[in-house]
């Protein structure tokens, strides 16, 4: 039996850009690519205090630097350990059974994707999505960019939802799911 195609976008917030790095919040929603419709959604936080951070000086500065009430909101919102945050969302991704053959989508994924593999590894879990189904937002921004007369910049902020807030991984997924679709459509037509 042929597996269904299940597109899945993700963004993370840490306290670094190591593949090691702190993750305190994951977002994930599962979407259909060619309707942008969204079917389920993950979004937690994890609480620092319980597990030894791993933390680059120079993420703290660009966190106090473009939004501290963000950071401090997300900070104090934490409810779970990294390793449990990690956990949980291997357990999201895997509930959608062996039926689907998952896409993750990350907005680069030599960050997002790859520090998520990284951590499943290293509390001893295999990263659920195979070798050539990691996918890169930048890319199709890329390819739906030559198509256009826009550049990427510009695709970015056309898609972009009004009123979602920057580096709340819940709202960042959002928009990406939007930029994609849309330039799916861009590249399709």
């Amino acid at each position: 039996m042929e597996k269904k195609r299940l597109d899945i976008m993700t963004d993370i917030e840490t306290l670094g850009r190591g593949i090691d790095c702190t993750v305190f919040q994951i977002a994930a929603m599962a979407f259909d690519v060619t309707t942008g419709e969204i079917l389920r959604t993950f979004d937690m936080v994890a609480d620092i205090s319980k597990e030894t951070p791993i933390v680059d000086g120079a993420t703290i500065k660009w966190w106090l630097d473009t939004n501290k009430e963000l950071l401090h909101k997300l900070l104090n919102a934490g409810i779970c350990s990294e390793s449990e945050l990690i956990k949980a969302f291997y357990d999201w991704i895997v509930s959608f059974g062996d039926e689907y053959e998952i896409h993750l989508w990350g907005n680069g994924i030599l960050f997002d994707n790859n520090i998520i593999r990284s951590h499943m590894q290293k509390i001893g879990l295999v990263y659920p999505i195979g070798y050539n189904k990691d996918r890169d937002m930048r890319t199709i921004v890329e390819l739906a960019s030559m198509k256009s007369s826009l550049s990427e910049k510009e695709l970015r902020k056309k898609f972009h939802i009004e009123g979602t807030t920057v580096h709340d991984a819940f709202d960042d997924v959002r928009n990406q799911i939007s930029v994609v679709h849309n330039c799916y459509k861009i590249i399709m037509n």
